[in-house]
């Protein structure tokens, strides 16, 4: 779900082992025993359909329910209606594992079948990979460089057992730099460019208070020309990098009826690991595409492993919280996977999905050790650039077609 988990030591474990999350579990059991908070005031919840982001109209709606139904943002269609094909790539939380979408990406770009996205959805740390995914190939520099360079591994950075007091064990500052390293004027200048063409990118957040996935159109806030749209832009992008507890929420500047409010946002990830359409549109059964379906291609690169891993949980209450909770992201990802699946099926839209689907042991004492993520580079580089990177189905469904390649 989140961009970093802090690791016991001394284990040897695949990349979603349960016991990765052991320390998050502490956290949150300390937390869950009374700690200091931090001072700020909330909107309260008659009021979130008066929210208004001042300067701002139009660049966010509900992920979990009608796209009309976050106060006075603007009901936001799922794909443009443009004529030719429509391709729209759905980046994934995962952490580390993000490693491997950046792998994917760059080695599709040299396969010589990559597209221009027409819209790109990212979640955690596919937050970070999807400016680089919607702006081109030119940014695949950049992109390999983010995940494979060394620059991962200083964005942990433990404070000391004091910080529990907080809002947070890690210091925030390394993860708001790499953003601003990243995320400049420069980039907004392209985004808004794109987003004229009728291009759209979407970052997902987790509104704490309200238990809800926030989809922020970036395109949106970019071609603003609000003084501040930069600083939302980037603002967002870290709140979905976010775990809660690990890193500390972001909090964002709201007003009602006039009045100055703040809002809490953290990872994506929380309450979703990848979006690709509003849960209503998911759950129902009724509705037709805005476009012919078969001018459709629908692209998910899952940055984690999709199926069941076995492993021997340890009768210990911090290793079966642990595996329980890795069991309940990975669940809620192939549930999300699954809808998707159903919801293309029904509407005639070409369905590729592509995850991690080997092994990778990693050393819990350093997780995000530098060649462990230059390896999972390797692996997306080398399936981009093979005959069998799309599914065209997931896991639980039958898949005579899994391994087909897709010509674009």
């Amino acid at each position: 779900m989140s961009l970093f988990f802090a690791q016991p030591k001394d284990r040897k474990i695949s990349m979603s082992g349960s016991s990765r999350v052991d320390l998050f579990i502490l956290i949150l059991l300390v937390f869950m025993n009374g700690c200091a908070t931090l001072p700020r005031t909330a909107v309260a919840e008659a009021d979130q359909s008066a929210v208004e982001i001042q300067g701002f109209t139009g660049i966010r709606f509900w992920g979990d329910g009608p796209s009309n139904k976050l106060g006075p943002r603007k009901s936001m269609p799922i794909l443009p209606v443009k004529a030719g094909q429509i391709s729209y790539l759905v980046l994934s939380g995962g952490g580390s594992g993000g490693a491997f979408g950046a792998g994917i990406l760059t080695g599709w770009t040299m396969a010589g079948t990559r597209p221009i996205f027409d819209i790109v959805s990212g979640v955690s740390t596919g937050a970070l990979i999807a400016p680089f995914a919607f702006l081109g190939s030119s940014y695949d520099p950049a992109l390999a460089e983010l995940y494979t360079s060394g620059i991962a591994e200083t964005l942990f950075r433990p404070r000391p057992i004091l910080a529990l007091m907080g809002s947070a064990l890690s210091d925030p500052l390394p993860l708001r730099s790499l953003v601003e390293r990243y995320a400049t004027h420069e980039m907004l200048q392209q985004i808004t460019v794109e987003h004229a063409k009728g291009r759209r990118f979407f970052v997902a957040t987790t509104n704490l208070d309200a238990q809800r996935t926030v989809i922020w159109d970036m395109g949106a806030i970019a071609a603003s020309g609000h003084p501040q749209a930069l600083a939302l832009f980037r603002k967002v992008l870290i709140a979905s990098a976010s775990i809660p507890a690990l890193f500390p929420p972001v909090m964002i500047d709201v007003t009602v009826n006039g009045k100055r409010f703040e809002e809490m946002h953290s990872d994506g990830g929380v309450t979703t690991q990848l979006f690709t359409a509003p849960e209503s549109l998911l759950a129902s059964n009724q509705g037709k595409p805005p476009v012919r379906a078969k001018n459709v291609d629908l692209y998910i690169i899952l940055n984690s492993m999709l199926e069941p891993e076995f492993e021997t949980v340890r009768p210990t209450t911090m290793a079966i919280a642990g595996r329980a909770y890795s069991t309940l992201v990975k669940t809620h990802a192939r549930a999300t996977v699954n809808a998707t699946y159903t919801l293309t099926q029904r509407l005639g839209v070409n369905f590729n999905l592509t995850y991690l689907d080997e092994v990778v042991p990693y050393d819990l004492k350093d997780p995000f050790n530098t060649e462990y993520m230059r390896r999972l580079f390797a692996i997306g580089h080398e399936k981009a650039l093979s005959a069998n990177i799309w599914r065209k189905s997931p896991p639980a469904a039958s898949d005579e077609n899994a391994g087909v390649k897709i010509d674009n």
